[in-house]
């Protein structure tokens, strides 16, 4: 399971420029996941939306660019 979010980190901008990624770390900790900089998010219903996401995998890489699109059911 992933989190996604609209920002560039999970903690937010003055935590990080303290050196606070404690929210990060529990994420993580949770055997999570994380998409960063997704938009639109708030056009998703709360449910019933289909997360695709698809990325290379690479070598000892710790991040890299993912292809993320939602499948919505008709209203």
């Amino acid at each position: 399971m992933a989190c996604g979010h609209e920002t560039l980190d999970t903690d937010g901008g003055i935590a990080v420029s303290r050196g606070d990624g404690s929210l990060e770390r529990y994420v993580l900790d949770q055997d999570r996941w994380q998409i960063e900089m997704l938009a639109n998010l708030d056009a998703l219903p709360e449910a019933g939306a289909l997360i695709v996401a698809t990325w290379p995998k690479p070598k000892r890489g710790s991040g890299f660019p993912a292809r993320v699109f939602a499948i919505v059911p008709h209203q």
